[in-house]
């Protein structure tokens, strides 16, 4: 009885070391919500900062439709569009302003950045399978985002796990968003419990 207990405790310290990869940190202009909120639409996060979520987790896709698959610095009129292919977890940075306004900020997760998405009609695309599960998106509103694939004036970089942007006024949209996707990373340890919960198990039948 006491060697199952052993290897029961053993599982579940495992299993709950393989952790998401979330927002562990940010700068700048950035509010970190703890709790995804129970409306991104339009009117209802308004402000000087913009507000940062995670979203899904374990999301598995063979041809997902994002902007930025590569990290670097990104601005200008070029068109950004490519396809992500594997399991990822997803993460919100929402900047309603209200009227006109300058934002500034980074965001960092625990697990590296795979992709990012911030064209409206391709988030809007993503909102159903990637979108918090009690969160109401902006979804099919022209003005939602970025449009024709391309960031204008503002600025996204991204390397690692950290993403950083610079918003600036676009007279074409009235809010910003950018879905971030990145690897999940299982926690330290996990793979040595796991390793532990074997040797335990191998013990128990000699003895038995």
């Amino acid at each position: 009885m006491r060697t199952a207990s052993i290897v029961s405790s053993v599982l579940a310290l495992a299993f709950a070391g393989l952790a998401n990869a979330a927002i562990t940190g940010v700068g700048g202009s950035v509010n970190w919500l703890g709790v995804n909120p129970p409306s991104a639409v339009m009117g209802n996060l308004t402000g000087s900062l913009a507000y940062a979520w995670d979203e899904q987790t374990g999301y598995s896709s063979t041809a997902l439709p994002v902007n930025l698959t590569a990290p670097g610095v990104y601005t200008g009129p070029t068109m950004n569009f490519s396809l992500a292919a594997g399991s990822f977890d997803s993460h919100m940075i929402h900047f309603d302003p209200g009227t006109p306004a300058f934002c500034s900020g980074s965001v960092t997760f625990s697990g590296p950045i795979i992709a990012v998405i911030y064209d409206q009609q391709l988030l809007t695309i993503s909102d159903l399978t990637l979108g918090a599960l009690t969160t109401t998106y902006d979804t099919g509103n022209p003005f939602r985002s970025f449009s024709s694939n391309a960031l204008g004036f503002s600025i996204v970089a991204y390397s690692g796990n950290t993403l950083s942007f610079n918003f600036v006024p676009d007279p074409a949209m009235q809010m910003y968003e950018m879905r971030v996707l990145t690897h999940t990373v299982p926690a330290p340890g996990a793979a040595g419990l796991l390793a532990m919960t074997g040797l335990v198990g191998a013990r128990r039948r000699r003895i038995g």
